[in-house]
This record gives C-alpha cells, sequence and structure tokens, in this order.
C-alpha cells in the first residue's frame, strides 16, 4: 500500500469517468467548489468532506485517497454484507486445554 497522497490525479479522473465538473459535484455533495478544486492541486482533503465525494463517486475514501483499494475494506464488506446476513456458519467448540 502507497502512502502518497494521489487524490490529484485519483479525482481528475473519476470525475471525467462521472461526467462530473466542480460545479455538479459541488452541487450534489454541498462540498464547495474551491474545496474540490484545491484537492485537485493536491491539497490533502477534510475526511468528512472527501467521505462525501468519493461517495458520490461510488469509490472508497481510501481510494479516492491513493487511487488503490484498501484490503481491509474488502473483510469490512464481508463482515457488513455476508457475515452479518447470515450466509457463513460459525462453529464454536470448548476444547480442553492441559495444564501440565
Amino acid at each position: 500500500m502507497s502512502n502518497n497522497l494521489k487524490i490529484n490525479t485519483v479525482l481528475k479522473r473519476l470525475m471525467h469517468e462521472h461526467g462530473e465538473t466542480l460545479i455538479s459535484l459541488s452541487k450534489a455533495t454541498g462540498v464547495p467548489k474551491s474545496t474540490i478544486s484545491e484537492w485537485l492541486s493536491n491539497r490533502t482533503p477534510n475526511p468528512v468532506q472527501a467521505v462525501k465525494v468519493a461517495n458520490e463517486l461510488g469509490v472508497s475514501l481510501h481510494f479516492l485517497l491513493f487511487g488503490e483499494d484498501d484490503a481491509q475494506e474488502a473483510f469490512q464488506k464481508i463482515m457488513k454484507e455476508d457475515f452479518f446476513k447470515g450466509t457463513f456458519e460459525i462453529s464454536i467448540k470448548k476444547v480442553k486445554v492441559s495444564t501440565k
């Protein structure tokens, strides 16, 4: 996993792919267009605002910031979507532990 902030290139690409402009993205998220413009210059975003933009563009915050998926997010998605819907079965078995 890279620790280099890539929001400028990722955001530009996502905006292009979704046909978004600064104005349309600002209106859809409530994040000022001047703020989004600063991110396009690679300014570190406010996490609350960045989550709104990431959600609007259909990506995770981690992807928006770094341009790659976070392995932890895949696990959390399984836990949220599958585990709590009863897709998995868990068995718990008591084992005897020797104290010798």
